[in-house]
């Protein structure tokens, strides 16, 4: 098999590596290494699966792999710190990021094999061919097979000479009628553009370039910046007493800025005008709903508003417009609203045209252009893939937004959904792009967050930590038998399912799915054969025998509180009529049925006493015989988080997370004393025999970036 990497030709069955200059002869491991990744282009792959795909499971240190790792670079002539063809992901992997294509298998023919000389690079896998190399036309155009398979048919000179010159036509007249694209194609490079303490987010430049306003976030606290290039001189806006200020937008000749000044218990959009780094008196032009945290764009109408509203924490996002003067607003259209709603979106770069992400009712992003003027909605295309945060290209025909969970690239589409290219693709794990004004580069946030999971008795309180590597682990939960934990971690660089022995403290993992799926919660059967997996819109089953999983046979909608009932059946809840509903999925014969209209959820434990119900009233039930709680302390209200259910009971003990505290709180039934068990950020834990797995987050600072090097 052929390959054609960058301007490279690789063929496994010669171990060769030909560009216009040489040919290279390959030694045996550095092939399969090579032929690997040309079948796994940007993935990023850990030492671990290389090992067991490339070696064959052999015995073989992590120093072997990154030894012929540096061997290939040296045969592309990459350099690691500006990588062009292997990227080094740490404690990740490595992502093969050039472009490769797989060559017909007409272009498979056998090749003239070189003649090896005494020439051989020292410590490489290579040997350089002295001899005269075929010669390869990187051109769009058909390769020239002639020259390089010996065996293969000769065309006549005449028919030869006629091809040629069409082919020359051909390219002459694509040259002066393909529209050129100013844009950068591919940049592998980029500069932080901010250092601060904490975390910086959503940057956007004036319209003259010399500034940037970015929000900042520092323990908690937001603030909202304004950074002067030139000197880098800084101000904030703190005006607002202790409320969370930003993010904003310019208007465009730069003399204003909009943005939105909020919190739980207060929301308002501002405008103030701003010349150099001095600031005018702010200007209220909206008040909206308490807890509601969208943003606020300025359109290229400089008196039209364009901002994002919801009806308090945890409902979805809708869009309006509003008039800086006369306060007039409305309803603009646009997607109909599911999830979180339409709270991301982006102004064209010269045209009063919006462009709307939004997701659909089985969870796959949908991508809309909104007319401003005409207030009429265009669909363009729908991704079935978990991501977010689109933004127009710098001329305006093409989308950019981040790659799928967890993001590390930037890439480009047609406004037909077809994927045109990596604009850019780096280590950190990248936020919500913007186009940098020099219309050309991009700017994002990026950093890694660290999710580790710890493991506290709640009677000595001694912890220890049971999944602690450098990338996210989450969603931990206790087997009911078998003494583990199993969560999901991104050690591989994708998400896997890990299990961990609780009497040697050991770990393995479990799947080997190598893809981009995202879990939102897991649940042991009862039993402990399974384990259920909630994606954004599917239910796996994951064999505990072997790692591998089934999709339940259910339409692709937001689906929310999943527990087994028993070994056979499922409970989950998804919408009817705008209400949810309990639903039961049987394994056995693949049916489903639906529970009383009045319940919305069901938490099935393996004790009776501990199962919980919630029905439309909100009122909370317990037991599998639907008693009525009846206590002071509401703890209907914490029982969901999002899609998981969040209240525990473990016999006379409740458990759940406060989001206002940021901790895990316990309550003991006889007395409703409220006792906090650890703080922590992060919402997901367990409870299983007097122990209490939880999440803590390392967050290392998130900094604001600039493409660079793109080539026209």
């Amino acid at each position: 098999m052929r390959w054609q990497i960058a301007h490279f030709i690789f063929c496994d069955q010669q171990q060769s590596l030909v560009d216009e200059k040489q040919t290279l002869q390959l030694e045996p491991m550095a092939v399969e290494l090579l032929r690997y990744f040309c079948q796994h282009p940007d993935v990023i792959i850990s030492k671990d699966e290389l090992i067991t795909n490339v070696w064959l499971g052999r015995l073989v240190s992590d120093n072997t792999v990154s030894k012929l790792i540096t061997k290939l670079r040296k045969a592309f002539a990459d350099n690691p710190r500006q990588p062009q063809f292997i990227a080094t992901f740490p404690k990740k992997g490595y992502k093969f990021i050039a472009t490769v294509t797989r060559m017909d298998e007409q272009q498979t023919t056998r090749e003239t094999t070189p003649q090896p000389t005494d020439n051989i690079l020292e410590d490489s896998p290579l040997r350089v061919i002295q001899t005269n190399p075929p010669v390869v036309n990187h051109s769009d155009s058909e390769v020239n097979h002639a020259e390089l398979l010996p065996n293969s048919r000769i065309a006549k000179p005449k028919r030869q000479l006629i091809i040629m010159l069409l082919m020359i036509a051909f390219i002459v007249v694509t040259y002066l009628i393909w529209p050129v694209n100013n844009e950068a194609r591919i940049t592998t490079s980029a500069q932080a553009l901010t250092t601060d303490a904490g975390d910086e987010l959503f940057p956007e430049f004036s319209p003259d370039g010399t500034r940037v306003a970015y929000l900042s976030n520092i323990q908690g606290n937001v603030y909202l910046r304004i950074k002067r290039i030139v000197d880098e001189k800084v101000i904030t806006i703190d005006d607002h007493g202790d409320i969370g200020v930003g993010p904003a937008s310019w208007n465009d000749d730069g003399t204003k800025l909009a943005y939105l000044v909020g919190n739980s218990n207060q929301c308002q959009y501002f405008i103030r005008e701003i010349s150099g780094l001095t600031l005018g008196k702010p200007t209220l032009i909206h008040n909206c709903t308490a807890g509601s945290f969208g943003k606020i764009l300025f359109t290229h109408d400089d008196k039209r508003l364009v901002y994002a509203e919801n009806n308090g924490i945890g409902t979805p996002y809708a869009l309006f417009s509003i008039h800086s003067e006369t306060g007039e607003q409305r309803l603009v259209a646009q997607p109909d609203i599911y999830l979180g709603g339409n709270s991301q979106f982006d102004l064209h770069p010269t045209e009063n045209k919006l462009l709307i992400s939004s997701p659909d009712q089985q969870q796959w992003e949908g991508f809309y252009q909104l007319d401003i003027e005409r207030d009429k909605l265009t669909f363009l295309f729908k991704l079935n893939a978990y991501v977010c945060c689109a933004i127009w290209s710098h001329d305006g025909n093409h989308v950019v937004m981040m790659g799928e969970h967890p993001a590390y690239e930037l890439i480009r589409y047609r406004l037909t959904g077809k994927k045109e290219g990596v604009i850019y693709s780096g280590t950190r794990v990248i936020r919500a792009p913007r186009r940098h004004i020099n219309g050309q580069d991009y700017l994002f946030s990026a950093g890694n967050k660290n999710i580790d999971i710890a493991l506290l008795a709640l009677d000595t309180k001694q912890q220890v930590m049971i999944a602690d590597s450098s990338v996210n682990e989450q969603f931990s939960r206790f087997s009911h038998h078998s003494n583990q934990v199993a969560y999901i971690s991104l050690a591989t660089g994708h998400e896997e399912v890990w299990l961990t022995d609780l009497n040697r403290l050991t770990r393995r993992k479990l799947t080997h799915f190598n893809d981009d799926r995202h879990y939102l919660d897991l649940r042991w059967s009862p039993d402990d054969r399974y384990l259920m997996a909630l994606t954004l819109n599917e239910i796996h089953l994951i064999s505990l025998e072997d790692g591998t999983f089934i999709r339940l046979k259910i339409p692709q909608n937001e689906i929310r509180g999943v527990s087994f009932k028993r070994n056979s059946v499922i409970a989950y809840s998804v919408k009817v009529d705008e209400r949810w509903q309990v639903h039961f999925y049987d394994l056995k014969t693949d049916s489903v049925s639906k529970a009383e209209r009045r319940w919305q959820y069901v938490h099935f434990s393996d004790k009776e006493q501990n199962t919980l119900w919630l029905d439309q009233q909100h009122q909370l039930f317990v037991g599998n015989k639907n008693k009525k709680l009846v206590n002071n302390l509401e703890l209907a209200n914490y029982v969901m988080n999002g899609r998981q259910f969040n209240l525990r009971k473990r016999g006379l003990y409740w458990y759940w997370f406060d989001s206002n505290r940021q901790e895990i709180l316990s309550l003991l039934s006889e007395n409703d004393s409220i006792q906090p068990l650890v703080k922590t950020r992060i919402s997901d834990f367990d409870i299983a025999e007097g122990q209490l797995s939880y999440s803590q987050a390392n967050q290392n600072n998130v900094d604001i970036y600039q493409t660079y090097k793109a080539t026209k």
